[in-house]
């Protein structure tokens, strides 16, 4: 019989091979070190950054930590194929000062 828990050890060990964290501290780092290079999608932060819920890590960034992240919506093609409405995050200068809609 096989063991359960073989495929579970494996996973593991691929996970903890990484050479980086999953932590939310560790996932806002990486999101905002690419964004002080260049503007990131969601596309691009979930598939190149390892970020799947990017928007509350953008939130964080800007609530938490005051930095002055906009977004520009538009759509993209995945690497699947598929046309999606993502946004596009870009790092401007200043502080964060909230919402500009009424």
């Amino acid at each position: 019989m096989k063991n359960p828990t073989s495929n579970n050890q494996q996973g593991s060990q691929k996970t903890s091979q990484k050479s980086y964290s999953n932590s939310l501290v560790a996932q806002r780092a990486r999101l905002l070190q690419r964004l002080k290079i260049a503007p990131v999608t969601t596309i691009q932060a979930r598939h190149e950054l390892d970020i799947f819920a990017v928007a509350p890590r953008i939130y964080e960034l800007r609530h938490n930590f005051g930095h002055n992240i906009h977004t520009h919506w538009r759509v993209d093609i995945t690497p699947e194929g598929k046309s999606h409405r993502v946004a596009l995050y870009v790092l401007l200068s200043g502080k964060y000062q909230g919402s500009a809609k009424l």
